[in-house]
């Protein structure tokens, strides 16, 4: 298998489509800045599209998880993990450190919102990858689905 990454730009944006959540896909087609304002990857895997990630780092440093998905055929052997941590990556060099400074931390937000049978699974891999402070944002209403966050503590150490 072979597996490689690449940067989703505006440019090819639309083969990733149905790897991005709608919102956050018409969020990307519509900005000016998508190339330098977010952290697009894609997963690709034997020459296929298999997962995006899509984040969005803040000025504190905080990065705002907007999209991750993983194909239906790729599911369930790490693709969703490996392109969070190689997302981590791209954001620590992008990270603005200080002089003097040897570490600090960040925080990792994401909303969702999805069926109970897909949440369940999601909030059990955030689990994995150490998110905490589960709560619901706007409770279901005349039926409304309910939207959902988490947050992770990320900590970076210069070398």
């Amino acid at each position: 298998m072979m597996i490689e990454y690449k940067e989703i730009t505006k440019k090819d944006l639309k083969q990733y489509r149905h790897l991005i959540l709608p919102m956050v896909y018409e969020e990307l087609k519509d900005s000016e800045e998508m190339d330098t304002e977010y952290i697009s990857i894609a997963t690709i895997i034997d020459g296929n599209p298999a997962a995006a990630i899509i984040a969005e780092p803040e000025g504190s440093g905080d990065i705002n998880l907007l999209s991750i998905w993983t194909d239906q055929e790729y599911r369930d052997i790490g693709v969703a993990s490996a392109l969070l941590d190689k997302m981590l990556d791209v954001a620590l060099n992008l990270y603005d450190w200080d002089e003097g400074q040897f570490g600090d931390d960040i925080t990792l937000k994401t909303m969702y919102c999805l069926a109970n049978k897909y949440r369940i699974v999601f909030e059990q891999w955030l689990q994995k990858k150490d998110f905490t402070d589960f709560c619901i944002l706007h409770p279901e209403e005349d039926g409304t689905p309910e939207i959902c966050s988490a947050t992770a503590e990320v900590h970076f150490y210069r070398m």
